[in-house]
């Protein structure tokens, strides 16, 4: 094992040609004087993704391991395999389409070392127009899910009940404790990955973040929403890459959720049997109107 960094950034890509490259030097040009090393992991991507990445990688001094895997097993799979490569204090979890604003990495790293009690620091995120991403939630209970399911939380976008899980009432302007922030860019101590484990494989692309943040705190760790340091993203670009089947994944994985964190037989089936409905729904308004 080489010498240990202050901390490792982790990204996946899949078909990322149009955002890597912004990821990457928003990240090198953020990282200062400090050591810093990059895993970027392909998850079989067909576009320019990886030629991209190899000529940053020529060109720039920064440690840069590009893994090329030749199919995509999932989000989940890939982030763990690039999680144990380097020997780091600390670990980003950084999405393709997020970029790093001036020297926020270095405050959330600093951030991150200065209390014992802090697990893991996300920071603030914006949309590309500069407008607030709301990025922190409450663990999700089955009500939570059922007045998505049911629109209650669109018709009535202000109401802190039907809006309970997306935190209505949440101010991103202010260092808060939070639940679960948004898997796009968390940071996380590898002491405490030491005592939760890396990401559950159960979970192909979404929840895995949930689940990893619940184990935190079950650990009794803090998990800390940092406004001062400031990433922009790009929200959904993946997503919206293969839409039928991220609809199919994030039901199959919300249930593992309910599964492995809130089990009930009889609040676990009428949901499994909502998501069914309401995925058909989705993917036939998806096909209409593409």
């Amino acid at each position: 094992m080489s010498e240990k960094s202050e901390l490792s950034v982790v990204i996946v890509t899949w078909n990322s040609g149009n955002e890597i490259c912004g990821c990457l030097n928003s990240v090198i040009s953020s990282a200062g004087s400090r050591n810093i090393k990059i895993i970027v992991v392909d998850n079989n991507s067909s576009d320019n993704t990886i030629e991209l990445v190899e000529d940053i990688i020529r060109n720039n001094l920064i440690p840069i391991k590009l893994i090329i895997n030749d199919e995509n097993k999932g989000f989940t799979y890939a982030c763990n395999q690039a999680m144990d490569i380097y020997s780091a204090e600390n670990i980003l979890l950084l999405n393709p389409d997020a970029r790093i604003h001036r020297d926020s990495l270095i405050k959330l790293s600093d951030k991150l070392n200065s209390n014992d009690k802090i697990g893991a620091i996300a920071p603030k995120l914006l949309n590309d127009d500069g407008s607030i991403q709301r990025s922190c939630r409450r663990f999700p209970k089955y009500s939570d899910m059922f007045f998505e399911m049911t629109l209650l939380s669109a018709i009535f976008s202000k109401s802190q009940r039907f809006n309970r899980w997306k935190m209505v009432d949440f101010s991103h302007d202010k260092e808060s404790e939070v639940e679960q922030p948004m898997g796009a860019a968390l940071m996380i101590k590898s002491s405490v990955l030491d005592k939760t484990g890396n990401f559950d494989e159960d979970f192909k692309m979404f929840f895995n973040d949930v689940d990893l943040c619940k184990r935190i705190t079950e650990k009794g760790y803090k998990i800390l929403f940092f406004p001062e340091a400031v990433f922009y993203h790009s929200k959904g670009v993946s997503i919206y890459k293969d839409r039928i089947r991220m609809i199919k994944t994030w039901n199959s994985d919300c249930l593992k959720y309910f599964r492995k964190h809130n089990y009930n037989l009889i609040l676990f089936n009428l949901l499994a049997l909502c998501l069914k409905i309401t995925g058909i729904l989705r993917i036939l308004y998806y096909k209409i109107t593409k």
